[in-house]
């Protein structure tokens, strides 16, 4: 719905591109969360057409560690807004990011594949 709002307002303003914070997290556990509730292996892609409405979303942050993200918001002094949403820390997200933190504590190096995973995934899309 956020996006349903976004996209007419920056062409309102004359922009026809929409750059969106997800990051290396995101992208994983989007595939995860795709697979486990959809079972599929899905995700986004690092850059995206919509005709519709003649915007391209970009995703600059992709391969940026989420944690990395964090420690430069800490190190700067930029606004953090917490989520208003009343569901904010208790979704099937925040279920997956533990589940995947967890995962690459007990399996070392699992983050790394599981991304890894979904840039394979991607290449064989956009071929």
């Amino acid at each position: 719905m956020r996006k349903g709002a976004i996209n007419p307002y920056i062409k309102s303003i004359g922009c026809n591109k929409l750059a969106l914070g997800h990051n290396k997290d995101d992208l994983i556990e989007t595939m995860l969360m795709s697979l486990i509730y959809e079972g599929r292996i899905n995700t986004f892609k690092a850059m995206s057409y919509l005709d519709r409405t003649d915007v391209t979303v970009i995703r600059p942050l992709l391969f940026i560690d989420e944690c990395d993200i964090k420690g430069f918001a800490n190190k700067y002094p930029l606004p953090v807004i917490k989520s208003p949403c009343p569901a904010d820390g208790n979704t099937k997200r925040e279920y997956t990011k533990n589940l995947m933190l967890r995962l690459d504590k007990e399996n070392i190096g699992a983050k790394k594949s599981m991304f890894n995973a979904c840039l394979q995934y991607l290449d064989k899309a956009i071929n």
